[in-house]
């Protein structure tokens, strides 16, 4: 960065940053005693912005640094407005965790989760996880879903067993499922435990057999899923925090070496799989291209 001169003023300092813009010439501008410094960012445009600096000074009532002027008045205004739009869509992790609020597919997630748990727990006239669960019958492959129970291939992920259980993959559906209603859209959350869901749980009944429950493959497919997105779409505004990531990373390898045991690991591997080629598919398509 090189210093070109001063002006005496702020405002003539202003009117000629603001034309030095129009031209595409990075430049800085600062009190410097009793006058005004005009800096040029680039070496390259140095010349020019000196160039411009001599025709500011021979006629400063040149119509073309007004028009400059109100050029970059406009400028200004409209990127103000497009960032107080984007800060009224956008929140962050602290915001989500902070708010009081949840996304309603999220909220609802959470409801239907806690109540079908609660009704597990209970004695009633059926069996609850006879009613949700896959098939226990891995042989005859999917019996009650031949028949049309379509619904056993979702409905695993809302029964979980314990309350350390529920809690822990409540919270974690609360930041993560809040995170992608907020920053994408509830559509786009309902579609990712959809697919999610189906699939790590046929992946866990193929590679163990029914009986299992919990939202845990869909709590890594959505890791996998903020993780890569954030990463090849940084617009998408998905960001994981180091914390976040390493803490889910690292129960996933307890669990997979069995240090905790009776886990659903199909589940996990499955989901966090999944949701990391849906999360690259944006770098997976330009690469094909």
């Amino acid at each position: 960065m090189r210093l070109i001169g001063h002006l005496k003023n702020e405002a003539s300092a202003k009117t000629l940053a603001d034309y030095l813009v129009s031209l595409d010439i990075r430049n800085l501008i600062e009190p410097d005693g009793t006058d005004w410094a005009v800096w040029i960012y680039s070496e390259d445009q140095i010349e020019a912005g000196q160039k411009a600096l001599a025709g500011y000074l021979q006629n400063p009532a040149d119509n073309k640094y007004r028009v400059a002027r109100q050029s970059a008045a406009l400028a200004e205004e409209r990127m103000r407005r497009e960032k107080a739009r984007f800060e009224s869509r956008t929140h962050t992790r602290e915001q989500i965790w902070t708010s009081t609020s949840l996304g309603p597919v999220t909220l609802a997630l959470i409801i239907i989760s806690a109540v079908v748990t609660l009704l597990a727990s209970l004695t009633l006239p059926f069996s609850v996880q006879d009613w949700v669960c896959i098939s226990q019958y891995t042989g005859r492959g999917l019996p009650e879903v031949r028949q049309g129970e379509i619904w056993r291939l979702i409905t695993p992920i809302f029964l979980h067993f314990g309350i350390l259980h529920i809690v822990f993959n409540m919270l974690m559906l609360r930041d993560m499922g809040t995170l992608v209603e907020l920053r994408q859209s509830p559509r786009t959350l309902i579609v990712l435990v959809l697919v999610l869901g189906v699939g790590s749980n046929l992946g866990q009944y193929y590679y163990a057999g029914g009986g299992f429950g919990g939202m845990s493959g869909v709590l890594y497919g959505l890791l996998g899923y903020i993780w890569l997105r954030g990463q090849c779409d940084p617009s998408s505004g998905l960001r994981l925090s180091p914390t976040t990531l390493g803490m889910m990373l690292i129960w996933f390898v307890l669990c997979l070496l069995n240090v905790i045991p009776n886990v659903a690991n199909a589940c996990h591997a499955v989901g966090l799989v999944m949701g990391m080629l849906i999360g690259a598919a944006p770098m997976l398509n330009r690469a094909s291209r």
